[in-house]
Parts: C-alpha cells; structure tokens; sequence
C-alpha cells in the first residue's frame, strides 16, 4: 500500500465537476496504509481497560533476511502475524475477526444529493437477492473454510484465503504440517456515524453504476474509528482482536471529500499502541456500485496486508512501478504489487470462487515475502512462485527501475 504521508499528484482533476463525469470517467480506487505511530492516550477507555486485564496480544513472530544481491543486499527485519513457520511446533494461530458494521450517513454541503445513510446491514436493492453487505462479507472464503485452494498448481489446503496464502508463501517449511493462521470471525452490533464534511455521487447517473457512492476525508474516517475503538468499544475490541471497520459504498479521499481529487481509497490497515502492545485494525468497504472493485477483492488485500505488515512498516528493499504503485516504494504490502486495475504491468490473476450469498467471490492475488527480498529465508513459495495465483514468477527488481524479473 502506498503510505497515507505519500500524496498522489492531483491537478485539473481536482477542479472537475461532478456533471462531466461520465461511465467512461469513473474514479480508480486503490489502497493505503497508515503505519502504527499513534498511542492511545493514558485516559482513553482502551488503556484503561488494557491495564486492567492485560489481555494477551494476537501471536506474531519476528524474522530478520538478507536481501538478494539484485535488490541491493542489505539485512531486514520486522513481524508477521502467526508462528515463526522455521521453528517446531507449526501449529494454527486463531486470530479473533471483528466486524463491525459502521452505518454512515453523509449530510452533503457541496451540492450533491443532501443526505444519503450507507448501511450495510440492510438489505442491498444493487445485488441479486437483496443479502445484507455483512452477508456477503461475512459468508465470503476470507472467512470460510470450504474452498480447496491450488496456488501455482500446488493443493495447499481446504481453508480460508488468507490462511491458505500464509502457508503458500512458507510452502517449503509448512508443507505436510498443521500451519494455519485463521481469521475467527464474529460479527459485532453496527456502530453509526454522521458526517457532515463528505459528499455524496449517484453512482447509477454518474458512473453507471447503481445506487450512491459517498466520499470521506480518510484522516476523518481514521479519527471516528479510534474513537470507536479507544472508546464504546474498547471493553470488546483489545490487543488481542482484530476490528474490521466495514463500511458500504463509502470510499475516502486523502485531500477534501471529492471522488475527483486524490481519491478514492476503497482500504487501509493501520494500528494503536495501547500498553506498549500494537492494537491493528482495518476499515474498508465493500462496494456493490459497481464503480470500484468487485466484492471481496478489498478484503483479501487489506487482511493479506495486515497479517504480514501489521505495523504498516516492515521494511523491504525499493520495489516499485508495478500494480497500482507507480513509484518507489519499501515496505511489505503484499497487495500493492498485484492490485487490479493499476497502472502498470503485468496485472493480476484473481481467484473466482462460487459463493452461496452471491454467485462468485473474488480475490486478488497477493505477493510472497520471497518476491520482496529475492530470499527464501522462511520457506520456498508454492509451486517455486512468487505470489500465489502464478503472476510472478522471479522476484522484485530494485527501483528504479522496478518492475519484476
């Protein structure tokens, strides 16, 4: 993900107004990351409870490699979420998978539609059937375990997404063994907030789409999530949780409220130190407008990130030009290089799985840590691969220029 403090370059489109966009003209989306630098203040209801029970933080390991040669050499370290897959003892790491529905409705002062209310809780008129947005999240295989998962033609298990791409990327040291990292989902009450800084698109005129898209200041949004979290919610969401702030067709800009300019961010991941513990969370939306990505496609980038970058700032050497990051870039954002509908080569193959709530799930592919350092320090990928649905196959090449052997 390209890291909040890196604006995106915005010129006349920034001036643009909403009559000329056309369904020809719609707004890309992309993700984020704001690494984990704020800590929750001594007094906040999160700290107090922390210090009270002291709960126990979701298990990571630490792991330092040496980057190959063709990336610059060097020594890196940083965390991943679950066991170190070099050491005895491969057992599952259960990661508490918090959904919190966030009803937002946006009072609109710019001129667009006045107020629209987003909530993913009720019955959705833009897909077939009608489900509840949390239905289609929550019965999606980010969470599932009924998908047998062939990643570069290697059968890594009958799992949930993520949980098969962790032991695809360790393949060479897990192979054979009970490695798991499991997202256990529960799915807690909807959380409601107004914004009256946002703006709000008819997808369906505008974008030819269907329903609303709204637009949000993204360091708004991360201030009303804190607060949920460091707040009503702190005896529930703890260092040892992971809150997904779910929201529906609420997408955020880095500047304003405008899907114009500096927009659109559909996702990010970031975290709070609470107790000296990193408490990591994510919010992120899942768009049934038919403007952005197709269903769970967010999700898998997001969860992906947040399991091998929890902190938003394990360092890796510069890899860049490549999916939607047109630049440098250092850390292990294990979406960033393969999201769909970036700017550059060599695209993306996506996983299309049957669902029961919607007739297919899709998933986008992800990097291994391998295509990152060019070292196979904690396992070979399946299949000899560099991500997990056959795009790469050689590692990184340093940026500039970028790119991927």
């Amino acid at each position: 993900m390209k890291r909040l403090s890196r604006a995106l370059l915005c010129g006349a489109a920034c001036l643009a107004s909403a009559s000329v966009a056309s369904a020809q003209d719609r707004p890309k989306g992309y993700s984020t990351v704001i690494p984990a630098t704020v800590i929750a203040p001594e007094n906040s209801a999160a700290a107090q409870f922390h210090a009270l029970v002291s709960p126990a933080p979701i298990p990571s390991f630490q792991y330092t490699l040496t980057a190959a040669a063709g990336l610059g050499g060097g020594t890196f370290s940083g965390s991943i979420i679950g066991r170190n897959p070099l050491l005895h003892g491969k057992t599952t790491t259960t990661v508490p998978t918090q959904v919190i529905p966030l009803v937002i409705t946006i009072n609109d002062t710019t001129g667009g539609t006045s107020t629209v209310t987003y909530d993913p809780t009720l019955p959705d008129g833009c897909v077939a059937g009608n489900p509840t947005d949390v239905s289609i999240l929550v019965n999606s295989p980010i969470f599932t375990k009924t998908t047998t998962w062939l990643m570069n033609g290697v059968n890594v298990g009958t799992t949930q997404y993520i949980d098969a791409f962790q032991r695809a990327q360790f393949w060479g040291q897990v192979a054979g063994t009970p490695y798991h990292v499991i997202l256990n989902e529960t799915t807690l009450g909807a959380q409601a907030h107004i914004f009256t800084a946002g703006t709000n698109y008819n997808a369906a005129t505008q974008f030819g789409g269907c329903g609303f898209i709204g637009v949000v200041n993204i360091n708004d949004m991360d201030a009303v999530v804190q607060a949920l979290i460091t707040g009503p919610l702190a005896g529930t969401v703890n260092v040892g949780t992971f809150p997904v702030v779910q929201t529906k067709n609420v997408v955020m800009a880095i500047t304003g409220h405008s899907i114009f300019c500096e927009c659109c961010v559909l996702g990010y991941h970031s975290g709070l130190f609470v107790g000296g513990e990193l408490q990591i969370y994510s919010p992120l939306v899942l768009d049934t407008s038919g403007v952005f990505d197709d269903d769970v496609s967010v999700m898998a980038h997001e969860m992906g990130e947040a399991i091998n970058d929890p902190t938003g700032s394990n360092p890796t050497p510069l890899w860049g030009a490549i999916g939607q990051q047109p630049n440098c870039q250092n850390n292990l954002e294990v979406g960033d290089p393969l999201s769909p509908g970036g700017p550059n080569p060599p695209g993306t193959n996506t996983f299309v799985v049957p669902g029961v709530v919607i007739p297919q799930y899709h998933l986008q592919e992800l990097a291994f840590y391998s295509w990152f350092f060019g070292s196979n320090g904690l396992g070979t990928g399946a299949g000899n691969g560099f991500s997990n649905n056959g795009t790469f196959k050689g590692f990184a090449k340093l940026c500039p220029p970028g790119g991927t052997n």
